[in-house]
């Protein structure tokens, strides 16, 4: 993979993110007049297909962030879209799957979608 200055500043971006970002945050994050909402796309598929990234949707909207030796995982407010971080020991999982399935587990994703203690109120969920 080419590393253009493009590819450069939407990636220096998604590693000083603590939280998963979308395109036009992204875009916005970047400071890059000159780059457009297509080449982040563009972008973002290049990563992804390179496993450099992940992605999480919510209502239609994608979410990435850097596959790291081990990403944080996250609970999403269905109502504000505050996202939350949250503990995974999904290892001892893991561990399970290979030896009973003889299976590898590469990586994982995990989200969790409901209402925060603020929506949930609101809305008598």
């Amino acid at each position: 993979m080419r590393m253009t200055k493009q590819r450069k500043d939407i990636l220096t971006v998604l590693k000083k993110s603590t939280i998963p970002m979308s395109a036009d945050m992204i875009l916005h994050a970047t400071g890059n007049k000159s780059m457009n909402l297509s080449t982040v796309y563009r972008t973002l598929d290049t990563f992804s297909d390179e496993g450099l990234i992940s992605r999480s949707t919510l209502d239609n909207t994608g979410y990435y962030h850097l596959n790291r030796e081990h990403h944080c995982h996250y609970m999403i407010c269905l109502k504000c879209h505050k996202m939350f971080e949250i503990d995974c020991h999904i290892d001892l999982f893991e561990n399970n799957i290979h030896e009973h399935h003889d299976f590898l587990v590469t990586h994982h994703e995990m989200t969790v979608y409901g209402y925060c203690s603020d929506c949930r109120h609101d809305t008598n969920a």
